[in-house]
Formats: structure tokens, C-alpha cells, sequence
């Protein structure tokens, strides 16, 4: 009826909605689904019409819950942290599972209760947690990505786990029925799973896939998955496993191909959204007995069970030391990481659902049971990533004053040279194996590096993807000249006058080194050696040659540390160093810009908006701004920039190191700026167009392919040649045009040029 219709839309815009408020509240999505489940559903309200049919939807959510885990299945990640992961997926399955047991025990419950309730505390959830780690921007950390492999570790735990307590229902089970489950999930597992991340990918992509049209091959892709869902579900079922691991099967075999988990991700995401949506409303909400919260005995037990959530803490002690930590540094990374991984994996949610609820519907739970189970379990959901969120925010503001406290720039005193230490970024890629981010730990040691931040990604799925780690150093060795505004523009005059506007590249030997960001200062004595300075002044010409011989020592441990990280990853690594700055001394003048939404565009206009901001902070009219005018004008402003990013910016324009800025040297920096700017536009612009360019020839090749699959050919004639218009789409003088024919009957002969964009010779057709 009408009336039964627009219940259930009222039921599905308040979850949508309670699950948006909970999680602008710092807590899963899922608390204010089941919320909402609870209230409106038949614990209280009995709002919602034809409970039973959206409970069995929300079961299909459910299925596509673990269809979706196994297409995001990372195996590179899990062989990158390897035995790590696994101890720490076993021991975090194992220790709540054993204070569960112990409570409920002692609480006068069965064993087979008492195991129920154990296990509904061990999986940690993989979503809230990483969640939590996304937000506070420590997802692509190593510690991030060790949580992340042992958040899968355990969910797969978890599904043995809920093939075990189908025997826990029988009445009088045989020795053999308990290890029939296990076996069997342990088995396919193995048989199945090892299939899904070694050849059957390959098969799927190379021998069906790749053979279909390019618009039939989603298709085709998602035929198979549902063909495959279909026949794992039942198999796993009647072998005694739970169906959700054959749904969690039938996902991994796509998860190393490339395309294919890009489109489900990208097709299957709203879907997916509102299916989990009923799920934790209905199928989860609608069991949660709310009445039963005002008995003590429920209170009291969600609390006393909170400790198996506490169980996980001990898991810290498996966490490697991935850092050094600074002789009286007030930041320890070891005891972060630590700390975090342990609070991560506290952090529970839909498997802790799923299990007690398939325990309480078997009859192994009480509903007074359950519902502490509940309550203990939505503590966890809101407790845990609250801490955990604020935990890695101290840590955050921890490093950062760490960082501040070390900034050689607040060390000099009026008249000083500034001196600071070498800044680089070392980019590493090489294939993944176990234990690597570990290595890295004792490479830099021996460099003597210090690291400021550390960011690890991988480039592909499969067993052999390479992974990208970029490393943000302190080199302490090599100390550097804080080159003021008024030098780098020097620098950068001189060499336009002597090359004619070009950059000058370093070159050391034969390959180009890429140790500059800025290209103010892009030189070595290597290729000022081949400029001509004899016009320049004497001042400018003994400038470049002091810069060009920091250069060298910055281009020579350059090389040094590449050596050295290739030589210990093996041959197939590459290392790539730049030089990189932790405050950069434009960051306050890009963060004006984003605040004012000054756009991209680099003439006077934008000029004169930084000199009004100028006399607006000078209010004296004195002519001059100190650092702490800037800081605070800008502050009240209601612009976020911090103090160090201030002091790298003065320290640029200070010339005389007074501490204050004359209204001059802020007009001269700012055209500086500008100008940096609109030539980093102009870079962009022109890669942009290199890569359309770039992307038009690949799909060029890819319909040449196409037609020559389908028996046609294509050749390709001078553009000026031909009585009917054609269009010559990469202006290379050559317009490509499709035979009628296929190959087969026909032979061609054709001459061209090497491809210096020329006019080819005519083309001759000989038909058959």
C-alpha cells in the first residue's frame, strides 16, 4: 500500500541521514544506521512494514559486503608485511577470544555461549579503522598499511570462525563435525584463494577478457563474477563453510585485475552504500533488543565485556621499529606507531554484528546476552576511533612542534649567514617483498638521514606490483645557504642573459639529475662550465659559481644515496632524489591566494591585492612589517598559516636580517612569486597538452589494433593527397584512412619516412 511505501522511504532517509550525523560526529556511519534500525524497527516503533523482507535485503548487502573485501583484497600489501600481519591477525582473533570465553565462563554460561561471545569480539573492522586512519592521513603510512593487512588477516579469521558455529548448534556434534568446517574453509581457502591471486586472474584477463570488444568487456567481467558468486555460495554451503567465504572467494579472483576492480568499485559503490545501509539498519538494527538496555545486567555485562575489546592492546608489541628516535626528542615514533596500531585494532564494527547476531538467532546467545554484546560493541564503535582520531592528532602536533623546535632559521641572530641542513625527498620504487620498510630503517642509519615523513603506495595489485615509498629526510651531514629572494632572482636573470631564456639542466655525466624543484637555481659547475660568462658582472659571475659548487655537493650525495638504496633493494629499484623544503617559503603566499580565490592567473591585478595586504598589516603606515604583524594580521584574518611557514618566508626577504620587511622587498618577492607561478602554469599547460597528445597516439594504436583483429587495415597518405575531405587529426601532414576490405585481399606496399613528420611517399595498393 501507499501507506507501507512511504514508511520505508521515511525508514531509508532517516538511517541515510543518522548515519551522515554520527559520522560528522567522529564515529562510524554504521552507529546511527542501527540507531535508527532500533527505534523504528520492531524493538520499538514497529514502523517499518515487511521487516523480515528488508532484513533479507540487507542479507544480500551483506554478501556483497564480502564480494567487495575480496575484489579489494591488496596481496601485494599482505606480502609486504608479511609474517607481521599474520601474528598480529592471529593473536588479535585469539586473545579476545580467550577473555570472552574466561567472562562469560565465569558468568555461569555454557561453553558453547561462552564461545559465542568471545568471537563476536575478535574480528576487528577493517572499514572503521581505516576510516579512522584516513582521516588522520596515516592510511599510506607503513604503520597504516601493517593495520590494513592485519584487518584482513583477521576478517578472514573471522569467516573460519562463522563456519565453526554451524557445529556449535548441533545437539551432540562428533569430534570430526568441529574440524569439518575448518578444513573446509581452511581448504578452499588455499585451493580457491590461491587460484584467485595466481594464474586464474591472468586466465580470466588475458584469455576472455582481452578477447572481447573493448565496450563488451564490463560486461563480460561482471558475467563472470556473478557466474562465479553463484556457484561458490552454495559449494562453500554445503561443505559445511560459511557462504560469505565463497562470496569473499569469488571477489579475490578480480582483485588483481586492474580494470576490473576499478569498474566495480566505481559501478558497484552506490549500490553497495545502500545495501549496507539496510543491512546495519535492519538486519543488525532490528535484532538490537533496546528494552532490554535499562536492565542492569546488560549494562553492567557491555561493561565488564569492553575488555575483550581491551584485549587487542597487547598487539602493539608486534609492531616494528620503522624510525629512529632522536637522542631527547620529544617525539617518539616508535612508541606512535605502537600506540595507534594497538587502538586501531580495538576498533570494531559489522563482523562483531554479524557473528553475535548468528549466534543469537542459532540459540547460543540469551537476548539479555546479546544485548550486552551490543551495548559492549557500540561502545567500541564510538570509544575507539574518537581515541584513535585524537591519539594520531596529538602525535601529529607532537612532530610538528618537534620540528619546529629543530628549524635552524630561529637559530641565526641579525648579520648571520643562514645555514640549514639538506632537505631532500627520496623516492624509492622496486618490487615489494617482506620486511622492506624495515630495511629502509637501517639504509638511512647508515646515510645518517633522519626522517621527517614517510609515504608508501603501490603501483598494482598482484603479486608482483612494485611499491613506491617516498621519503621525506633531514640530511644533517650537508649543510646549505639559505639563498635569500634578491640572490635567486640574480641567479635566475643571469642565466636567461647567457642562455637565451632556457633552463639549464644539472647533468652529471650523461644522465640528468632532477635535485631542483625550483628552477631559480637549476645549475652545476658541470653545465656552467659550458655557458658563456663573460659578459656577465663580476658580483653575478662570482654568484653562480659559489651556487654552482653547493650544487655539487648537493648533486654528489644525491648520487651517493641512490647508490646506495639501489644497492641494498637490487637492481630492479629505482631511486630518485630531489631536493625538498618541510617550509616552503611560498606556502604563506599560496595559502593568500586559496583564501582570497585568486585564481591562477599571474599579472598586476594579483600584484596589487598582495600590496594592499601589505599596507593593511602595516597600520602604522611605517613601511614596514615585522614577522609577528604578519602571523597575527593573517591569523585574525581567518587564514590558517603557521608560524614556521611565516619564518621561511621572512627569512627569504630579510635581507639585512633585521626581522622586518620594507613595503619594496615585499613588491620585489611578490613579482618573484608571480613569476614563478605563471612559469609553473605554463609547465602544466604544456604537460596537459603533451599528454593528450600522448593519449590520442594510444588510442590510435589501440583502433588500428582493433580494425586489424576485425581483418581490416588501415594506411596512411600525405594529407594534401585525395579528392575527399579529410581531417588530419594529430597535424602530422598525414591522414589516416581505412580500407573497405579486409587484408586479405589485398597487398600493400607503402614507403615512409623515419618519422621526423615529413610527407611519406604515395601509398600503392595492389588489389588481388
Amino acid at each position: 500500500t501507499y501507506e507501507d511505501i512511504y514508511a520505508i522511504i521515511v525508514f531509508l532517509i532517516d538511517a541515510t541521514a543518522m548515519g551522515i550525523l554520527t559520522a560528522k560526529l567522529g564515529m562510524p556511519a554504521l552507529v546511527g544506521e542501527i540507531i535508527t534500525g532500533f527505534v523504528l524497527g520492531p524493538p520499538l516503533a514497529n514502523f517499518v512494514p515487511f521487516p523480515e523482507a528488508m532484513v533479507l535485503v540487507g542479507e544480500i548487502g551483506l554478501i556483497m559486503l564480502l564480494l567487495e573485501a575480496g575484489v579489494e583484497l591488496d596481496v601485494a600489501q599482505l606480502k609486504e608485511t608479511g609474517l607481521r600481519a599474520l601474528a598480529i591477525g592471529i593473536t588479535g582473533t585469539v586473545l579476545p577470544l580467550l577473555v570472552g570465553l574466561g567472562l562469560a565462563t565465569a558468568g555461569g554460561a555454557p561453553i558453547k555461549s561462552a564461545m559465542a561471545v568471545g568471537a563476536s569480539f575478535s574480528p576487528t573492522s577493517l572499514g572503521v579503522a581505516a576510516s579512522a586512519l584516513k582521516s588522520g592521513k596515516m592510511l599510506d603510512t607503513p604503520v597504516g598499511q601493517l593495520i590494513v593487512a592485519s584487518c584482513v588477516v583477521d576478517d578472514i579469521l573471522a569467516l573460519i570462525l562463522l563456519s565453526m558455529f554451524q557445529v556449535l548448534v548441533l545437539p551432540d556434534p562428533s569430534i570430526i563435525q568441529y574440524f569439518i568446517p575448518i578444513i573446509s574453509s581452511v581448504g578452499f581457502l588455499i585451493v580457491l584463494g590461491g587460484s584467485a591471486v595466481t594464474w586464474l586472474p591472468k586466465f580470466i584477463e588475458n584469455k576472455i577478457l582481452n578477447r572481447c570488444k573493448p565496450d563488451q568487456r564490463e560486461l563480460v567481467m561482471f558475467s563472470i563474477m556473478t557466474v562465479m558468486l553463484l556457484a561458490y555460495l552454495p559449494l562453500l554451503n554445503y561443505t559445511k563453510a560459511s557462504y560469505l567465504t565463497g562470496a569473499f572467494l569469488a571477489g579475490c579472483t578480480f582483485s588483481q585485475i586492474e580494470s576490473a576492480h576499478h569498474q566495480f568499485m566505481e559501478k558497484t559503490h552506490q549500490l553497495m552504500t545502500w545495501l549496507l545501509r539496510v543491512f546495519f539498519a535492519a538486519s543488525i538494527g532490528f535484532q538490537v533488543p533496546v528494552s532490554q538496555f535499562s536492565d542492569p545486567y546488560v549494562i553492567g555485562w557491555g561493561f565488564i565485556l569492553y575488555l575483550c575489546v581491551a584485549a587487542k592492546l597487547p598487539l602493539a608489541a608486534y609492531v616494528p621499529q620503522f624510525e629512529d628516535v632522536k637522542k631527547g626528542a620529544s617525539y617518539n615514533p616508535f612508541i606512535r606507531d605502537r600506540i595507534i596500531t594497538a587502538l586501531a585494532m580495538t576498533c570494531r564494527g559489522e563482523f562483531s554484528f554479524i557473528i553475535a547476531a548468528f549466534a543469537l538467532g542459532e540459540g547460543l546467545l540469551t537476548a539479555r546476552m546479546y544485548a550486552a554484546i551490543v551495548w559492549a560493541v557500540l561502545l567500541s564503535c564510538i570509544t575507539s576511533p574518537f581515541m584513535l582520531l585524537n591519539l594520531i592528532k596529538y602525535f601529529n602536533q607532537k612532530k610538528a612542534a618537534y620540528l619546529a623546535d629543530t628549524n635552524p632559521l630561529k637559530k641565526f641572530k641579525k648579520g648571520e649567514e643562514v645555514m640549514t641542513p639538506l632537505f631532500l625527498h627520496v623516492k624509492v620504487v622496486s618490487p615489494v617483498y617482506n620486511g622492506m620498510q624495515e630495511q629502509f630503517r637501517a639504509i638511512l642509519n647508515e646515510l645518517g638521514l633522519e626522517v621527517i615523513e614517510r609515504r608508501t603506495n603501490r603501483e598494482g595489485r598482484g603479486l608482483e606490483a612494485m611499491v613506491q615509498t617516498d621519503l621525506y629526510v633531514r640530511d644533517n651531514n650537508v649543510m646549505t645557504h639559505v639563498m635569500k629572494i634578491k640572490a635567486q632572482k640574480k641567479i635566475k636573470r643571469a642565466l636567461a642573459s647567457v642562455v637565451g631564456g632556457s633552463e639549464v639542466e644539472i647533468m652529471d655525466g650523461n644522465h640528468k639529475k632532477s635535485l631542483y624543484r625550483r628552477r631559480s637555481s637549476q645549475l652545476s659547475s658541470h653545465s656552467l662550465s659550458a655557458l658563456e660568462l663573460d659578459h656577465l658582472a663580476k658580483e653575478e659571475t662570482e654568484l653562480l659559481q659559489k651556487t654552482a659548487k653547493e650544487q655539487d655537493t648537493i648533486i654528489s650525495r644525491g648520487a651517493e644515496i641512490e647508490k646506495k638504496i639501489e644497492e641494498a633493494l637490487g637492481e630492479q629499484s629505482k631511486v630518485e632524489v630531489d631536493v625538498w623544503s618541510p617550509w616552503p617559503w611560498t606556502e604563506v603566499l599560496d595559502t593568500i591566494c586559496d583564501h582570497y580565490g585568486l585564481g591562477e592567473e599571474y599579472g598586476e591585478e594579483k600584484l596589487d591585492i598582495f600590496i594592499s595586504i601589505f599596507d593593511k598589516i602595516d597600520s602604522d603606515g611605517g613601511g614596514s612589517i615585522d614577522m609577528d604583524e604578519m602571523y597575527q594580521a593573517l591569523s585574525n584574518a581567518g587564514i590558517e598559516i603557521s608560524d614556521e611557514g611565516v619564518l621561511s618566508l621572512f627569512a627569504m626577504i630579510d635581507e639585512d636580517g633585521d626581522g622586518d620587511v620594507v613595503r619594496d622587498e615585499w613588491k620585489d618577492t611578490i613579482e618573484f612569486y608571480l613569476e614563478l607561478k605563471a612559469e609553473e602554469s605554463d609547465m602544466k599547460n604544456l604537460a596537459a597538452v603533451a599528454a593528450r597528445k600522448n593519449n590520442m597516439d594510444i588510442q590510435k594504436e589501440m583502433k588500428r589494433k582493433m580494425l586489424k583483429d576485425m581483418g581490416y587495415t588501415s594506411v596512411r597518405v600525405p594529407a594534401q593527397h585525395g579528392s575527399m575531405p579529410m581531417v588530419d587529426e594529430d597535424a602530422d601532414d598525414d591522414v589516416e584512412v581505412v580500407t573497405a576490405m579486409p587484408t586479405s585481399n589485398f597487398e600493400k606496399s607503402t614507403t615512409e619516412s623515419s618519422g621526423d613528420g615529413d610527407s611519406k611517399e604515395d601509398v600503392g595498393m595492389l588489389i588481388e
